[in-house]
């Protein structure tokens, strides 16, 4: 693939620029072009595709995240949907857990659980050199990270995970202007990316919001939660809201919506420590019952946690493989 080349569409698409102005430009046929651009999108380059009078446009936006919400539709046959819920993975980080990531999933493989929806910060993201916390991370580039989650993340055949990219994912957008979530998923056909800070599933006849929410101390660890429900128009409510992000594992039910915060699958950093954030360590496992109807009939969350992690893990944790990959 011509280096080059991309690099100059990357320059051009800094700006609104057709198709057909890309095809002039660089003297190649449109097929020629949407090549060149997927392959920049399967490096996580940030371009976008859009529809104009004049033809088809493209724009490289860059660090800016799309602030639409996401939509994914996922079938089941049966009248259960069961999940493991997770969080904060921070791979890349020196206070990494791969260890307690591969039980999670291997206790999700003896439960039946074939779907893993993770709420965000897959990996620790990047520091600028002079940061403080800049030792803090093992994999200290944007393309290692990659590589490493797409090396080193559970894999077991017949199990899927759904994920988000949080504030740490974004800031390879913002340094290096690529999509970490989407350099994962292009590589990895078990893994789903839902976009940044938040997805809207849809299971049946049921709404499940899946966010990553920016971690800030509050006075109760409930009050996050229900000021994003308060936002809500009751049109808009969901059955169920799930949030990573804060470190932080709770389940209530606000205004006839099951809340359940992930809490994290990381040590914690010494940025948390500094900040004070509580960080509990662990996961959930949740049984969602259908009637004929496919409207919800119950919701059973089973909490996990880890009250000791193992120290550099990041060394000494073994990659998890079961069946073909």
């Amino acid at each position: 693939m011509n280096k080059e080349l991309l690099q100059k569409i990357m320059e051009l698409s800094k700006k609104d620029i057709t198709l057909e102005k890309l095809v002039t430009e660089l003297g190649l046929s449109e097929l020629e072009i949407l090549g060149l651009i997927n392959e920049l999108q399967k490096q996580g380059v940030n371009i976008t595709k859009f529809a104009g009078d004049d033809g088809i446009h493209f724009l490289n936006k860059g660090d800016i995240t799309n602030q639409m919400d996401n939509f994914y539709t996922i079938n089941i046959p049966e009248d259960e949907f069961k999940f493991a819920l997770i969080s904060d993975t921070r791979l890349g980080s020196k206070a990494q857990q791969l260890s307690i990531l591969n039980d999670i999933y291997k206790k999700a493989e003896s439960m039946g659980i074939k779907h893993i929806l993770h709420c965000g910060n897959i990996s620790e993201g990047i520091y600028p050199i002079n940061n403080q916390y800049a030792d803090s991370v093992f994999k200290n580039d944007t393309n290692m990270q990659a590589m490493y989650i797409i090396e080193n993340y559970p894999y077991i055949e017949g199990i899927n995970t759904y994920f988000l990219c949080g504030s740490k994912d974004q800031t390879h957008l913002k340094k290096n202007k690529a999509d970490i979530g989407k350099i994962i998923t292009s590589n990895r056909d078990d893994m789903i990316y839902l976009g940044n800070d938040r997805c809207i599933l849809n299971i049946k006849n049921a709404t499940i919001d899946m966010r990553c929410v920016k971690a800030k101390k509050t006075y109760t660890v409930s009050y996050r939660a229900q000021k994003m429900i308060d936002a809500m128009r009751s049109e808009d409510v969901p059955n169920i809201m799930l949030y990573g992000g804060l470190l932080q594992m709770e389940s209530f039910n606000y205004r006839n919506v099951r809340l359940i915060s992930a809490p994290s699958c990381c040590a914690s950093t010494n940025e948390m420590i500094n900040n004070e954030h509580n960080n509990i360590v662990g996961n959930w496992f949740v049984t969602v019952k259908f009637d004929a109807k496919g409207n919800i009939v119950s919701i059973i969350p089973i909490s996990s946690t880890y009250y000791n992690t193992n120290k550099d893990d990041y060394l000494n944790a073994k990659t998890l493989i079961k069946g073909g990959k």
